[in-house]
């Protein structure tokens, strides 16, 4: 009898309607349920509420594919669940002995009809077969013969089935139809019934709460739900597929027929694209099965229109297959899109998944991909593009030129591993093609590997190749004349040619790599004319991740140093910080970021730069920077030397450099540093012998440019602390001179240094042209520098109020470029509290009286501007400046300008 209070699981309440058919049968006579849906929808947990619910006897059978051969099996295992007299088990085990055995068909029907009797007798009963689609031959058979038995018996017999793409006659079905069995369909569960399901482990509100994302991922399966909830952690937020989410979705899978599993596979390597067609050609079937399966698949919302429902899925398909099957059929896949002319983009990834391509048609689509892969910064996919090219290359030449694409790809994630791919390059230098060749050339040159690169030019000019001859060769032959010349000067001096005769032959189809590369040369041979700025600045605007020759980040490099070394400081940097943002890999971001230090030094923003220029040496190591290491180093040493952060400069100087990087334009930035950090310590002989070294290079090279490093400057400043005025005098004049008429950052500092060899007289006026000119070019530390000097010009002089408020002035800029000891040295009792400026007074709790006009004229007046200079500064009268000051002290309660509180700074840069 049925258990009338027994309800329906929770969990299942979609099957209510399902439920109540099934109780409702229970104690009227021989029925015959046929239970059909998709894969796991939850038949097997109906019956097993159902054997629950019912107060009766109950055996069941379980079918799956591996029992077809077995005579019998569903037989076998419904007798075991049944507890039977001894004497009816002897029975029992006779007659299935009997049908075990060689018998004819009389036979066969008199074991058919005691086993029936045998299940008959027993009533009532419940009889439930799950997945009967795969019962044995013989079980069917008697199956069929118990169906037309059960008018008069009180047994209920369930039968479920899943939907396949089934062919051929079934008797079973015939024979269901006749008896008019009650046909119950299971559909997958609908987001409520998700979340009523979720309910069970979740409760209500989080479930509710989870039911919009499980649902997606599991499409309404039952046991899909369950094995996503078991995923989840204990305090879930995102619905993430996990292990049991696989076993779950395999176990379905396998529940189905061969074919549709073959389908999953197919689908699984072909990818979203896959077409009907396709899958069918890719696993051996017709299209209409191939359809038939997805469609199955559908129903069970395995798939969503014919595409796995979430990655985690075909993943799980991907890796349930077996490595030989799963490489054959990422070949044949590849094959199959190769000769339906899917691009080398398409074709590579199922190369990748084959990983044993020996095929001559492989190679080209690997290292195409790979050129893509390149050009959009995914680096990592462009390598392993090429990895595979280079063990299945059949020739030697094609092998060694995909070997320097490789190490060219490798060089942008990881100079230092790619390094070790260097060596056979360099034997097989003569297989190489010219833009390999020049690449080759850079990279070791990068490593510190001098001779190597010298070697490597010279086995390519013996073989009168156009490398490096006067104008002969194409653009990229062109571009490494000049990137010799100004990175590498000692390999240029055996024909270089001239920067204008490269700059001749530029034209609107010139490339990135040529044009700023001649901008470097241009700047660095003749200074920053207009031309090679606004070369300079084209590259910059249109600047992509690759280039000709694979070196991308370099193209760019060049064209922000020409602007660097020109004094394009403002216009360099909102570059360098646009390229900074779209850069994607360790070595880009790494030049982009030393870049953006050398900037922020020359801009006298030392916070900026030590950071900048830290971030640079975390992404690359100095073994990784080789001899470029000079660059980001420099630029941290000076920055910490001017903040007086001596000790962490020194740690600096003592990480070991490659003795190479003094052979190229990066080590006169070190070079340049580390005379600054002696300068600083009172080694000034030391600091002498590095500016003067600096300068001895830059002349023997060509490169006597201030731009890169103004070595004379620097040591005019090292003969001044030695007190040798006339060679310091010497080296200012010589300067200048070269310098000549036009405003420049070196022109400003020379100025300054030549006001300290001068007259006290003469003084104010040098200093003075000083302060304009590097205010107008925005160096807030050689600013401050030079304010300091005129402060202290006029205390000799006896005009102390006048000392004073730019003593004031140069302390505010020295404070914003957090110049810690040129502020103790300005105001000591202001840079030992640094906490009296911070602390609001009288004076300055009445600056939010004042109107804006009043605060911009107030705050100019607070750093010492005199009244003409803040009239010329702001476009208004003299007379017009003292009306608002007036106003200014009685509101703020002042006399004078030494008491305006130094919280009007922070109006600073609104007034400028």
């Amino acid at each position: 009898m049925a258990d009338r209070g027994a309800e329906l699981p929770a969990g299942l309440v979609e099957r209510e309607a399902q439920w109540d058919r099934l109780t409702g049968l229970l104690g009227t006579g021989g029925h015959v349920v046929r239970l059909t849906g998709p894969v796991a929808t939850g038949k097997t947990e109906l019956l097993g509420a159902l054997a629950d619910a019912v107060d009766r006897p109950h055996c069941a059978a379980s079918c799956s594919r591996a029992e077809r051969a077995l005579p019998f099996g569903v037989v076998h295992q419904l007798f075991r669940g049944l507890s039977l007299p001894p004497e009816t088990a002897e029975r029992l085990d006779r007659v299935l002995e009997v049908g075990a055995g060689e018998v004819d068909e009389r036979q066969l029907a008199r074991v058919r009809h005691s086993l029936c009797r045998i299940l008959l007798d027993q009533a009532p009963i419940l009889v439930t077969v799950d997945d009967v689609q795969h019962a044995d031959g013989e079980s069917v058979e008697w199956l069929c013969y118990l169906l037309r038995r059960l008018d008069d018996a009180d047994v209920l017999l369930v039968l479920t089935e899943v939907d396949t793409p089934r062919s051929g006659h079934s008797p079973l079905h015939d024979e269901l139809a006749r008896h008019g069995c009650v046909h119950l369909e299971l559909p997958p569960l609908s987001e409520e019934g998700v979340a009523a399901l979720a309910a069970e482990q979740l409760g209500g509100r989080r479930a509710r709460r989870l039911a919009p994302k499980l649902y997606p991922v599991t499409g309404g399966s039952p046991l899909l739900v369950r094995a996503v909830l078991a995923d989840l952690p204990e305090q879930p937020g995102e619905v993430v597929p996990g292990p049991c989410f696989r076993e779950g979705l395999l176990s379905s899978l396998h529940r189905c027929e061969p074919d549709v599993l073959t389908v999953a596979r197919s689908l699984a390597v072909l990818g979203d694209t896959a077409g009907s067609a396709m899958i069918a050609d890719l696993g051996g079937l017709g299209v209409t099965a191939v359809e038939s399966a997805i469609e199955l698949l559908n129903a069970a919302e395995l798939l969503e229109h014919g595409q796995f429902r979430h990655p985690e899925a075909r993943a799980a398909v991907l890796a349930d297959m077996s490595t030989e099957d799963r490489r054959a059929r990422s070949l044949a896949a590849a094959r199959l899109r190769h000769d339906q002319g899917a691009s080398a983009v398409e074709v590579a990834p199922y190369l990748l998944d084959a990983e044993d391509v020996h095929s001559p048609w492989t190679v080209p689509v690997l290292v195409e991909a790979a050129d893509h892969a390149l050009r959009d910064e995914r680096i990592e996919e462009a390598v392993r593009f090429l990895e595979l090219a280079h063990r299945v290359c059949p020739g030697t030449q094609e092998r060694a030129a995909i070997a320097a694409r490789l190490a060219r790809a490798e060089w942008r994630v990881n100079p230092s591993a790619a390094a070790r791919r260097l060596p056979p390059l360099v034997q097989a230098v003569d297989r190489l093609a010219e833009p390999d060749v020049l690449a080759l050339v850079r990279q070791l040159l990068w490593d510190g590997r001098f001779a190597e690169a010298k070697r490597a030019l010279e086995m390519v000019e013996k073989q009168d190749r156009p490398v490096l001859r006067g104008g002969r060769g194409g653009e990229d032959a062109r571009a490494m004349e000049l990137w010799l010349a100004c990175s590498h000067p000692a390999l240029a001096t055996r024909g270089q040619v001239p920067v204008d005769s490269a700059r001749r032959s530029l034209d609107l189809t010139t490339g990135p790599s040529l044009k700023a590369t001649a901008a470097l040369a241009g700047v660095l041979a003749y200074g920053p004319g207009e031309q090679v700025v606004t070369d300079a600045e084209q590259v910059l605007e249109a600047a992509r991740p690759s280039d000709s020759l694979s070196w991308g980040p370099e193209t760019a490099m060049s064209a922000l140093l020409a602007l660097v070394y020109a004094d394009r400081l403002e216009v360099a940097q909102t570059a360098c910080e646009r390229l900074l943002a779209e850069a994607r890999t360790p070595v880009s971001r790494a030049l982009f970021a030393a870049a953006r230090a050398e900037i922020a030094v020359r801009r006298g923003e030392l916070p900026v730069a030590v950071d900048q220029a830290q971030t640079a040496l975390d992404l690359l190591p100095p073994t990784g920077w080789g001899v470029g290491a000079g660059l980001p180093l420099g630029s941290l040493i000076t920055a910490l030397t001017r903040m007086g952060r001596h000790s962490d400069a020194a740690k600096q100087l003592e990480q070991s450099v490659p003795e190479a990087m003094f052979q190229s334009r990066h080590g006169l930035h070190y070079l340049a540093a580390r005379g600054t950090h002696y300068l600083a310590t009172t080694r000034h002989y030391a600091a002498l012998a590095d500016f003067l070294a600096c300068g001895e290079l830059m002349t023997s090279w060509g490169l006597d440019m201030p731009g890169l490093v103004p070595w004379r400057t620097s040591a005019a400043e090292a003969w001044l602390r030695h007190g040798n005025r006339d060679e310091a005098r010497r080296l200012i004049n010589e300067q200048l001179a070269r310098l000549g008429p036009g405003g420049s950052r070196t022109r400003g500092t020379a100025l300054r240094l030549l006001a300290a060899t001068s007259q006290p007289h003469t003084r104010p006026q040098l200093l003075a042209e000083a302060v304009s000119i590097l205010e107008e070019y925005g160096d807030q530390y050689e600013l401050a520098l030079a304010l300091a000097d005129l402060s202290r010009t006029h205390q000799a002089l006896r005009e102390h109020r006048r000392a004073w408020t730019i003593a004031r002035r140069a302390w505010h800029v020295a404070n914003a470029c957090d110049a810690a000891e040129l502020c103790e040295e300005l105001l000591p009792s202001r840079s030992s509290k640094p906490e009296v400026a911070k602390r609001k007074t009288p004076a300055a709790k009445g600056i939010d009286a004042l109107t804006d006009a009043e605060r911009r004229v107030a705050a100019l007046a607070a750093v010492g501007y005199t009244n003409r200079e803040i009239a010329n500064k702001l476009f208004i009268t003299p007379s017009t400046i003292e009306q608002h000051l007036t106003r200014v002290y009685r509101k703020l309660n002042v006399k004078y300008r030494k008491d305006l509180p130094a919280d009007l700074l922070t109006d600073l840069a609104g007034t400028a």
